[in-house]
């Protein structure tokens, strides 16, 4: 009954889709329009590879034509103008799906978004080529997951010093403390499983030590008042922070509280999934997090969807953009992509790069 119920919801999507591209087919066919609701696009944003109109050629020659552009940019635009010329050139691009496939219903609104020629059809017998976590699994295609990538980009900021880091973690992430020995040999883990963040802070970051050390010399003249502000352990430059999205928002400000401006706090992508409104990012002040800078676009924008759902359909619209590259030819591509900067190539698994970028009231002004 629920496999009716969902194939019913798939037929009704499509016949909309359809009916607006007007189109007929067996399987789903979206054609591709000029669409009067999309405004003029810039020369960055085609860059973004979301979607696709005959007027971005006229926009990327006007730029190459403008003379403004260096030697590197000239070539990314041209490599830009040949890439976006192979995709608009092909007439269909296919691709088959189970009908019980768990993103349909994302992938057919990404097909429209796209505005190509992509034909869906439904095949029972078809593997299934989409993990049910699209953030800790490896998408097909892909050289790694999100969630590695991020790793990626947190070991080379810890790498960018010599300091000893300091690696708070829950064990639904303990595999990922591997990740970050491979480069770095001083790193202390601490598990987090305590009940009280504070108390687990002012541990782990020395507090108590520094107020038993006092009480102790207290005591060894107590008729003396001796002025005492505790201070955090030195021998730590970095805190690197691998929980479970909702333990974000209370073990943030309480490493800040003991440890104040004395260390640089570095945030797992996992930070983001329990975010809801970009505002809310403001609780991680001046701590750092992988953030791509399209999603930096979204915030200033102060888009209301949460970043857990953005992630997830960043991840999925890149898995589709793959199979465009492919089936249009392309030989390279550099993508501004919603979860990073995706570097394609036609004979390899494509890679991701996602920068570290630290949270702050700028981050909301465009």
């Amino acid at each position: 009954m629920i496999l009716k119920k969902y194939k019913y919801l798939v037929h009704f999507i499509t016949l909309i889709i359809l009916a607006s591209c007007s189109s007929t087919s067996k399987n789903l066919y979206v054609e591709s329009i000029e669409s009067q609701e999309h405004g003029a696009k810039d020369f960055q944003e085609i860059f973004n590879y979301q979607n696709y109109s005959i007027n971005d050629l006229e926009i990327i020659q006007r730029t190459i034509d403008s003379d403004v552009l260096n030697q590197g940019q000239l070539k990314e635009a041209k490599l830009l103008k040949n890439n976006y010329q192979k995709i608009l050139s092909k007439k269909k691009y296919y691709l088959e799906l189970k009908p019980n496939q768990q993103y349909s219903k994302e992938i057919i609104e990404l097909i429209y978004k796209f505005n190509l020629p992509i034909n869906i059809s439904w095949n029972e017998k078809k593997q299934l080529s989409l993990p049910k976590n699209l953030l800790s699994k490896k998408v097909n295609g892909f050289c790694l997951s999100l969630y590695d990538e991020a790793i990626l980009s947190m070991n080379e900021a810890i790498n960018q010093n010599s300091d000893q880091i300091l690696v708070v973690y829950s064990k639904e992430y303990a595999s990922f403390i591997e990740g970050l020995k491979q480069k770095n040999s001083s790193l202390i883990a601490v598990e987090y499983n305590a009940a009280n963040f504070q108390e687990f802070s002012s541990q782990i970051l020395g507090i108590n030590f520094s107020e038993k050390r006092f009480k102790k010399i207290s005591s060894l003249n107590p008729n003396q008042d001796l002025n005492f502000a505790p201070r955090p352990r030195s021998d730590i430059g970095k805190v690197v922070i691998l929980l479970k999205p909702q333990d974000y928002k209370l073990m943030i400000p309480a490493l800040r509280y003991h440890g104040g401006s004395n260390f640089e706090y570095l945030n797992f992508i996992s930070s983001l999934e329990d975010v809801y409104s970009p505002l809310q990012l403001l609780d991680y002040e001046d701590s750092w997090a992988p953030i791509s800078n399209y999603l930096v676009t979204k915030v200033q924008k102060d888009e209301s969807t949460s970043l857990e759902k953005f992630l997830e359909l960043g991840t999925l619209n890149e898995w589709l953009l793959v199979q465009v590259l492919k089936q249009a030819g392309v030989q390279s591509a550099k993508v501004n992509g919603v979860t990073g900067s995706i570097l394609y190539k036609s004979n390899s698994c494509t890679k991701r790069n996602i920068p570290m970028q630290k949270i702050s009231s700028d981050l909301f002004s465009s």
